[in-house]
């Protein structure tokens, strides 16, 4: 048997079985199904299904005489028939998965649509670290390289107001801030000073980020995300930082 062209014709929808009978009536011409059973080593009592199977699919014809006999069509007419029942057999599939997995698909799309905000005045970003902080799970980062009295008495107000006992809290403040300072955030979590600080922010294990920076003229601006990228990237660079020795 020609393994090659066995293996050709079950990739695109012939059994074993059926390539090996349509092999063999090219080779010898009209054959009964006994000779077809035994010439390509078909089991007699399989032979007829598979000679039905073959000429259904566009391989094979039936020449009605006693016993009847099958007929190969030529590869050209069979292989456009069979490539014909391919493209159907792929467009009924590709209906089918469409219409079952594209709106899988959209409702992934809309779960995955993150927001950033700009958020100008410490009247806009406080409310938003306070909702952070609810929204935290076990854990919030939060760089300080210059605090104001009144941002810190906001501060220690919402996380006062939730149970700050669940969190684990680690503060990066700049080195020359207050005592008072540096005091009041080590009864809440784990302080570390650091001489250079180029901007701060608040990191949340929800997911949640928020950078601030201040301007010349001492007014403040926050970009704040729910993008797990982000937040990732800006909770490797906290984590860099907090490791990094001071010299």
């Amino acid at each position: 048997m020609l393994e090659k062209e066995v293996s050709l014709l079950k990739k695109i929808g012939l059994t074993e079985y059926e390539a090996g009978a349509y092999l063999l009536l090219l080779e010898k011409g009209a054959l009964t199904a006994k000779q077809i059973s035994y010439g390509a080593q078909i089991p007699y009592s399989k032979v007829y299904q598979v000679l039905k199977n073959l000429e259904q699919k566009g391989w094979i014809e039936t020449i009605k005489k006693r016993p009847s006999k099958y007929f190969p069509k030529s590869p050209k007419i069979a292989l456009m028939m069979a490539k014909k029942a391919l493209e159907n057999e792929w467009l009924s599939i590709e209906r089918t998965l469409l219409d079952e997995l594209s709106p899988l698909y959209e409702k992934l799309q809309t779960r995955e649509k993150y927001d950033i905000w700009i958020l100008r005045g410490l009247s806009n970003i406080l409310p938003k670290i306070k909702e952070m902080i609810k929204n935290a799970g076990s854990e919030m980062l939060i760089a300080l390289p210059s605090i104001k009295e009144d941002l810190l008495i906001e501060l220690l107000r919402a996380l006062e107001s939730i149970n700050i006992k669940r969190l684990k809290i680690r503060f990066m403040v700049s080195m020359g801030m207050s005592e008072y300072v540096y005091v009041t955030l080590g009864k809440i979590g784990e302080v570390k000073l650091k001489s250079k600080m180029f901007g701060g922010g608040v990191i949340t294990d929800s997911g949640e980020v928020m950078l601030v920076v201040g301007d010349e003229k001492g007014e403040i601006t926050a970009i704040w995300s729910d993008h797990p990228g982000l937040a990732w990237l800006a909770k490797d660079y906290f984590n860099y930082l907090w490791k990094e020795p001071e010299y």
